[in-house]
């Protein structure tokens, strides 16, 4: 994971160098990562039994997860250069324009985990995922002069989208595993979240790197095609989570 993210932020600039030290980075991290399979499969007592991996309503929530973190680690980080930098909102204000998103959280994730109980979890996260991707869109679309209203509004149906994901997916990974298995399905839970943070963030140094000039019409652009990114991550959230919807 840690070259993955060297390997992304290596590619901040297009020289040769670093192009070359980005390549080098992404071939390790393939390495590691076949390697560390590879011991998995041999070992008596394995740090991560794979044999949790057969199961694809877990393995599919897994990716889920991982796409919709990604999604959420690039608006994070993305948004205060919009607030601050672009919009000229103070740091404690642009702080405040976040709150919605917590909030929305709080007020959905109790009500999912519930309807999760009487409904299939895959179909309620994949709704959540559908209002998630919606708030997305419409902060990705925010006009060049945005109210703190309207704002706080956009950010608000992401808090509500996730927070209807978040809960039934998190129940649907660790309801496909044995009983015996479940730490290690809270472990590859806490590995998804992590990961699709670092690659979030990652990908946001890359794309202002390469969009950003230093003008606030450029970093503007580059904010924006930030969050059309976060869009698209999304999306494929919502494809995989689909697709688990009507598998037994």
């Amino acid at each position: 994971m840690a070259a993955d993210s060297f390997a992304l932020h290596g590619g901040q600039s297009l020289t040769s160098d670093t192009v070359l030290h980005a390549t080098g980075f992404l071939v390790l991290a393939v390495a590691a990562g076949a390697a560390f399979i590879r011991c998995e499969r041999r070992a008596s007592k394995p740090l991560l039994p794979l044999s949790i991996f057969s199961s694809s309503r877990f393995s599919l929530a897994a990716l889920t997860s991982m796409a919709s973190f990604i999604s959420q680690g690039i608006t994070f980080i993305a948004l205060p250069f919009l607030f601050q930098n672009v919009y000229g909102y103070s740091a404690f204000i642009s702080a405040l324009l976040f709150t919605p998103w917590p909030i929305g959280i709080i007020l959905a994730a109790p009500h999912a985990g519930r309807l999760s109980d009487r409904f299939p979890p895959a179909l309620i996260s994949t709704t959540g995922l559908c209002i998630f991707v919606t708030g997305l869109a419409l902060l990705a679309t925010l006009p060049e002069h945005a109210s703190v209203l309207d704002i706080c509004l956009r950010s608000l149906v992401c808090g509500i989208g996730f927070g209807c994901f978040q809960s039934p997916n998190n129940r649907e990974m660790l309801s496909n595993v044995a009983r015996e298995n479940s730490s290690y399905a809270s472990g590859t839970l806490a590995i998804m979240r992590m990961f699709g943070q670092c690659m979030g963030s990652a990908a946001i140094g890359v794309i202002l790197a390469l969009f950003s000039q230093k003008d606030l019409h450029s970093e503007s652009h580059a904010v924006h095609i930030a969050l059309w990114v976060a869009v698209a991550s999304c999306l494929i959230a919502i494809t995989v989570s689909v697709s688990r919807i009507r598998r037994p």
